[in-house]
C-alpha cells in the first residue's frame, strides 16, 4: 500500500447538521457559566472516573464509578485484579489526555496514538505488545480487520489525515472519524476500543468543542453500549474496507454527543444552584468554608473520604477527621465503613421549606 493520506469517505446530513448546531449553542451555555477553578477541578476529578469506569466497562470490566473511585485507597504492593488494573490504566491514560491538551506543539500522530494503546494496556502480558502494531490477524467478532501487513502503512495515512489543519472540517466530525477509523484498522492485539475513544475525547479537547474537558463519552456510550456496537458494525460492515461510508455512524456519534453535553448543561446549572445553596446555608449557620466545600464536593461524586478532604482543603489528617465528625453531627453527611476506609456521602440539603427536611437534617433548621 501507498502513503497517501486517508480520504474518509462521507455526508454531512440533515441530522448531523443539526446536532452540530445544537452543540454550538451548548457550547456557548458552558463557556459562559461561571465555575470558581477549584470547582471545576473538583468535576474534572469525577469526570476522569466516569472516562475510566466507562472506557472499560464497556469492554467487559465490573467494576463502577464508585468502586473506581475507591481506587485510591490501595496499598501499594498488594496484587490487584485485572479490573483494577485496566481502571488504574485507563486514569492514567487520560491525564495523558488531559495533559496533551495542552500542548498544542504536539502533533496528534501514530507516536501519540501508540503510547495512548500503552497506558492502556499498562501490565498486560508482554505477548499483547502494548503500543506496537499486531503481527498477525485479529478479527473482531464476525468483522475481518485489514491484513497486518497493511497496518504500517494504513496507520501512516491516517497520521497524515490526523496533522491535516483542515478549518472546514468540524471538530466533532473529526473525532467520530478517527473514532470509527482507529476502530476499523484495529492495530493493535488489545485496547483498540479504549485507544480509540481516547483519541476522540483527545481532538475534542485539543478544539473549541472540548467543553473545558468536562465531556465523558465514554460513560455515556456504556449506557447504550449495544447500540454503540451496532452503528459501528453498521457503518464498517463484515470486511475492512478503505471506502466505507462513516455518515450512518456519524449520525449517532452527532446525536450522542449532543444529548451528552446537554445533559453536561443541566448538570452544570444544577451543580452551580447547589453550590449557591450549600454556601447561604452553611454561612448562616457559622459553619467554616472548608465544610461548605466539602459538602459540594462530595454532593458532585457522591461520597468524600478523609484523603479526599485533605486534598481540597489541604488540612492535616487530625482536622479532617474532626471537620468530617462535626459534618455527621450536624446531619450534612453519613459515615460507611471503618477508619481509613470510611466514606462519608451527603445528605441533600433543602432549605426551601421545613417539610421538606428530612429528619437527619433537623440540625439544620434547629435554631430557625
Amino acid at each position: 500500500m501507498n502513503d497517501s493520506i486517508f480520504s474518509p469517505n462521507h455526508t454531512i446530513t440533515p441530522d448531523i447538521a443539526h446536532d452540530l448546531d445544537s452543540l454550538d449553542r451548548q457550547r456557548w451555555l458552558i463557556e459562559n457559566l461561571l465555575l470558581m477553578p477549584k470547582h471545576e477541578a473538583w468535576i474534572r476529578r469525577e469526570i476522569q472516573v466516569r472516562r475510566a469506569a466507562g472506557t472499560t466497562r464497556i469492554e467487559g470490566a465490573t467494576l463502577d464509578e464508585d468502586a473506581v473511585r475507591g481506587l485510591s485507597n490501595l496499598v501499594a504492593g498488594i496484587k490487584i485484579t485485572e479490573d483494577e488494573q485496566a481502571n488504574l490504566n485507563a486514569l492514567q491514560a487520560y491525564e495523558f489526555i488531559d495533559f496533551l491538551s495542552d500542548q498544542p506543539d504536539i502533533p496528534i500522530d501514530e507516536l501519540v496514538i501508540r503510547q495512548l494503546n500503552r497506558y492502556f494496556l499498562t501490565g498486560a502480558a508482554e505477548t499483547l505488545t502494548p503500543g506496537a502494531y499486531r503481527k498477525g490477524p485479529n478479527q473482531v467478532g464476525e468483522f475481518i480487520t485489514p491484513d497486518q501487513g497493511d497496518v504500517p502503512a494504513l496507520m501512516r495515512s491516517f497520521a497524515l489525515w490526523l496533522r491535516e489543519d483542515d478549518e472546514e472540517l468540524h471538530p466533532v466530525i473529526k473525532a467520530g472519524l478517527a473514532h470509527i477509523h482507529l476502530a476499523a484498522i484495529h492495530p493493535f492485539w488489545d485496547g483498540n476500543g479504549r485507544t480509540a475513544r481516547g483519541l476522540a475525547t483527545l481532538i475534542l479537547q485539543r478544539s473549541p468543542f472540548g467543553f473545558k474537558k468536562l465531556l465523558s463519552l465514554e460513560s455515556q456510550l456504556f449506557e447504550i453500549r449495544d447500540d454503540y456496537f451496532s452503528a459501528i458494525e453498521q457503518a464498517l460492515g463484515r470486511e475492512f474496507s478503505l471506502d466505507y461510508d462513516a455518515s450512518r455512524w456519524l449520525e449517532f456519534f452527532a446525536q450522542i454527543m449532543d444529548a451528552h453535553v446537554g445533559q453536561l448543561v443541566a448538570g452544570l446549572t444544577d451543580w452551580h444552584r447547589m453550590m449557591q445553596n450549600t454556601y447561604k446555608i452553611f454561612a448562616d449557620k457559622g459553619w467554616n468554608q472548608r465544610q461548605a466545600d466539602a459538602f459540594a464536593f462530595a454532593y458532585q461524586a457522591g461520597r468524600i473520604t478523609r484523603g479526599d478532604y485533605m486534598d481540597i482543603t489541604g488540612v492535616s489528617p487530625v482536622t479532617a477527621s474532626r471537620d468530617l465528625a462535626q459534618l455527621v453531627e450536624f446531619g450534612v453527611f453519613t459515615a460507611e465503613g471503618k477508619t481509613r476506609r470510611r466514606v462519608y456521602r451527603p445528605v441533600p440539603l433543602s432549605a426551601e421549606s421545613r417539610g421538606e427536611i428530612p429528619e437527619e437534617q433537623l440540625p439544620l433548621i434547629a435554631q430557625e
